[in-house]
């Protein structure tokens, strides 16, 4: 069996948060089963964007203060280090308050760089990548996700958090490689996370983001940390929580059919506050276009008349231009505070409505949703 640990916490007051931690470790025998003294630990955190804490785009500080502090209580010499997408890292971690907290701690924190070529195992769908070396280098991970919906692969949890181990260009890269296919991208997060190894996962859902994920979705008040060793088995948890049938999460299915981590419900022991205390009812998750239903001969007609595409909302747009400087397929472009899409060329990655920070990007509904819609799938 692999344990899943769930506690209830409905605050960020730092002591209450260190002893629901404190709680929530324990069924899995406490820091000390992951760090032993002397033991350098990465925390990686969500650090999508700058934003203050309270949009909930990212891993609240006190999390991360709550297990940094543990980690020393067990001798370990633990740093902070995430490589965000587009944004300059200064700005990230001032901005979501994770600078402050590394001076009050007085430990290092770190913007991911370096690449290292990693080889993965024969069978894996991607042969060769390049993590960053600090993710690599370090005793332990312990990787501190975000509870969101992600508007291309419906949620962003365990597993999808360690994304932010590719150095930042290079995740541009992947999306244009992997864009077209959700499943694809999946295998590649699932070869991500076997790459980096964290030791242990440990789940922000104090406060998550439901609706339209991972940067322009609404806060949600869901009380919630979750722990595991696994975090494919986690991420499958927290899915059946929320009410998200398995099926519809195409990390779930890339896990099952690569067997990855635990997928099987039956073999999944939730330990600590007892889990039907957290089900929760009318959780919003985006509605996923299908990006490739016709062979790839046909794709720039499926792309511009059956799928989504992005649109501006001029009105909420400030023209800082961070949306064209995230498109991995340059398919925009700003003249003044006016967006042009070369849908042609868009690779429906979302990137853009990820990245904008007025949220003033969103999508036309192709003819295909329309259909599926009217048709209630």
């Amino acid at each position: 069996m692999t344990a899943v640990s769930l506690v209830h916490c409905e605050t960020y007051d730092p002591d209450r948060v260190k002893a629901a931690v404190q709680k929530l470790l324990k069924p899995l025998g406490g820091m000390r089963a992951f760090v032993r003294p002397g033991a350098s630990v990465l925390l990686k955190p969500n650090l999508l964007s700058a934003r203050v804490p309270e949009k909930r785009v990212t891993t609240d500080p006190a999390l991360v203060k709550a297990v940094a502090t543990i980690v020393r209580e067990a001798g370990g010499d633990p740093f902070i280090g995430d490589s965000p997408g587009i944004e300059p890292f200064h700005r990230v971690i001032a901005k979501t308050g994770m600078k402050r907290i590394a001076e009050e701690l007085g430990i290092d924190l770190i913007e991911l760089r370096d690449p290292r070529p990693v080889t993965l195992q024969n069978n894996a769908l991607f042969r060769n990548l390049e993590i960053a070396s600090h993710a690599l280098d370090a005793d332990v991970v312990i990787n501190l996700p975000k509870l969101k919906t992600h508007t291309q692969m419906l949620m962003t949890l365990g597993v999808k958090n360690l994304f932010g181990t590719i150095v930042a260009q290079r995740k541009t890269e992947w999306h244009y490689m992997t864009g077209l296919d959700r499943d694809v991208f999946a295998s590649l997060l699932l070869h991500i996370y076997e790459a980096v190894g964290p030791a242990l996962t440990i789940l922000d859902g104090i406060w998550g983001m439901e609706g339209e994920g991972p940067g322009n979705g609404e806060p949600c008040q869901l009380n919630l940390l979750a722990a595991a060793q696994d975090a494919v088995a986690l991420d499958t948890t927290i899915c059946r929580l929320l009410g998200i049938p398995l099926d519809s999460f195409p990390l779930y299915r890339a896990a099952r059919a690569g067997e990855i981590g635990e997928t099987v419900p039956e073999r999944i022991e939730i330990v600590g506050d007892f889990p039907l205390s957290f089900r929760i009812r009318g959780f919003r998750v985006p509605k996923l276009d299908s990006l490739r239903i016709l062979p790839g001969m046909f794709d720039g007609f499926a792309k511009r008349y059956l799928v989504s595409k992005p649109v501006q909302d001029a009105g909420s747009c400030a023209g800082c231009g961070e949306c064209a400087l995230a498109c991995p397929a340059h398919a925009i472009e700003l003249l003044g505070h006016h967006l042009h899409f070369d849908y042609d060329s868009c690779i429906r990655c979302y990137c853009c409505q990820e990245i904008c920070p007025r949220g003033a990007i969103g999508f036309k509904k192709g003819l295909l949703v329309k259909l599926l819609n009217r048709f209630h799938r």
